[in-house]
């Protein structure tokens, strides 16, 4: 599995998270890319936030 990494402000490589949002209400938070690319075409997901560190 590749892993995707995104720079912060400490210079510290970060794999980036997302949080899913269902229509029902529930949330899946600190869901990494793989994650994301099996739910994108499922009829549930409302919406998908990035995640932002606050170091």
């Amino acid at each position: 599995m590749a892993a995707q990494y995104v720079r912060s402000r400490l210079a510290q490589p970060h794999l980036q998270r997302y949080t899913l949002v269902f229509k029902n209400g529930e949330l899946l938070r600190h869901q990494d890319p793989l994650a994301l690319a099996q739910y994108q075409q499922d009829a549930r997901l409302a919406s998908v936030q990035m995640e932002t560190y606050s170091d």
